[in-house]
């Protein structure tokens, strides 16, 4: 009997893994807060109210409620409203209140994620004010109260058994409003700047506190003059512009479709490299979690139902995408040698340069090779709206620039195919069809082959027992025990003959070419056929 457990138990322990899937499940805590601080503050006086960090918010909460379960804390004006219809009903007040109730919400779920083998990731956003209190201490402002250190790390992080946290803070920008347009966007005028130091924002993010969460990285934005950027041409803060094109693909420079850290930071800094007026040139303060360098902020392939734009870029310099509400999606400069896969709306939207543009029509996954492009016409204007319409993202961002920054930094890179060589594969890894079907019914299909061939041993072992008793009371237990076991066999055998040709029927068919062709192409390597 001991040898019989043996042998079913081994198949079930064998098997059964193969049936369960670890996931990873992201929440996000989008929180924008125009109000300048209220109370007890050193720059009370000299804040004002910004105009975009309404829209921040608006805009990281549409891309994170794609990778998984998102929350939005902020009062959408009503220029705001038009532009992102439908969200002012899902948002609440940027209070500290709703935070720490959805931190109560969110330590259930990914508690029950863990218990589950899952991997839950936490991002939290935030845009609006900092500024320190009359007695020195760093806060962000929310509607009533503010968000300190120790709220942030003992309330906050210490409360969400996240695998990876993602903080990201958009509140240079305090009292700096750029560009700001008119109600009916008819007028352009230059807004002062004011002087923010970075360690006003800081020690909100301390490194005491951070070494106590290695599983922490930070995105942070910060200035070289120490001065606030937005821009009405974008409606957004420069930062949140840069990041989320980023995030959105553009940051992507070996094509794995993986966004780390540094590859966000090199972005970044190619988009600000050329920009003349100091003003106008924001940085970005990045680290990543101390357990891993190396763990992604975002992976493409991971986003269900993502639509792509892909191919080659690098030949139209500076481009952008322009939603119809006249929201621009995200902007990048593709350097020569680099393949390109953006997350694109599923909408249409509109791609334009500096002289052209092209529609990109709703439905399906896009070329640029396919594009039909017409010239446009550009206006232009003055004063640090000139710097950004011309410098920001004047630079071309690729694997050169990237290798070069990342040495220059002394930092982590992410791992390319091979020195010097580039591939292009003609049918992207997206594009793969799903096989977990197929896979989870063919390991349905081996388990009931185990229970089969267990059972089958049994009902052999039971038939020669009965076989040799000559006992009437003991030949009839032996009997139903024979029969049970043969019924249980022929069950299992059926299932697994069943399952096994679901499997098979669900399999993805292969290309009667079964490797890829690989042909130089001089610089690079391009591939051929199907994976």
């Amino acid at each position: 009997m001991n040898l019989r457990c043996t042998v079913l138990g081994f198949g079930i322990a064998l098997f059964a893994p193969a049936l369960v899937h670890a996931e990873t499940v992201n929440y996000a805590i989008v929180i924008g807060n125009n109000a300048p601080p209220s109370g007890d503050s050193q720059q009370t006086s000299s804040l004002k109210e910004l105009r975009y960090a309404d829209d921040d918010a608006a805009r990281y909460f549409r891309f994170f409620e794609h990778l998984g379960e998102a929350r939005l804390l902020t009062v959408l004006d009503q220029r705001s409203q038009r532009r992102f219809p439908g969200l002012a009903s899902k948002a609440e007040a940027p209070t500290l209140a709703n935070v720490l109730s959805v931190v109560g919400l969110y330590r259930t779920k990914m508690q029950a994620d863990r218990a589950r083998g899952d991997t839950p990731i936490l991002y939290f956003v935030f845009s609006g004010h900092g500024a320190r209190t009359k007695d020195g201490d760093a806060f962000l402002a929310l509607s009533d109260e503010n968000l300190t250190q120790d709220v942030l790390y003992d309330d906050i992080l210490a409360k969400l058994p996240s695998s990876y946290a993602h903080l990201i803070v958009d509140a240079c920008h305090a009292g700096g409003v750029i560009g700001v347009r008119g109600d009916f966007f008819d007028k352009e005028v230059d807004g002062a700047t004011a002087a923010v130091s970075k360690e006003d924002l800081l020690p909100v993010l301390g490194n005491s506190r951070m070494k106590q969460f290695p599983h922490l990285g930070i995105l942070l934005s910060a200035s070289l003059g120490e001065e606030a950027h937005e821009w009405s041409e974008i409606e957004s803060g420069v930062f949140t512009h840069e990041l989320l094109s980023g995030l959105l693909g553009a940051a992507d420079v070996n094509g794995d479709r993986q966004i780390e850290y540094s590859e966000i930071r090199a972005f970044v800094a190619a988009a600000n490299r050329n920009v003349k007026d100091a003003r106008a040139r924001p940085q970005i303060v990045a680290r990543a979690p101390r357990a891993n360098e190396r763990v992604s902020l975002v992976t493409i392939s991971d986003i269900p139902s993502a639509r792509l734009l892909e191919g080659d870029a690098s030949t139209l310099g500076r481009f952008f995408i322009e939603l119809p509400t006249g929201e621009r999606y995200l902007e990048a400069h593709v350097a020569n040698g680099t393949e390109t896969t953006l997350l694109i709306p599923a909408g249409q939207a509109f791609i334009r340069t500096d002289t052209h543009e092209a529609t990109l029509p709703s439905g399906a996954d896009l070329n640029f090779a396919d594009l039909r492009w017409a010239p446009r016409r550009t206006t232009s204007r003055g004063s640090l709206e000139e710097s950004y319409r011309t410098d920001l993202f004047d630079a071309p961002y690729g694997r050169s620039y990237y290798q070069g920054w990342v040495d220059s930094m002394n930092g982590a890179s992410v791992v390319f195919d091979a020195p010097g060589t580039h591939l292009s594969v003609s049918v992207a890894e997206r594009d793969a069809p799903n096989t977990t079907p197929a896979v989870s019914l063919a390991a349905l299909s081996g388990l009931s082959g185990v229970v089969a061939l267990t059972t089958g041993y049994l009902t052999y072992s039971a038939w020669s027992d009965w076989d040799d008793t000559k006992m009437q009371v003991a030949s009839d237990k032996i009997r139903s025990r024979y029969e049970r076991y043969r019924a249980i066999a022929i069950t299992s055998t059926a299932v697994s003959i069943a399952s096994g040709a679901a499997a098979w029927w669900l399999w993805p068919e292969s290309s009667t070419s079964l490797a890829p062709t690989y042909v130089a192409d001089g610089a690079g390597l391009s591939v051929s056929g199907t994976w």
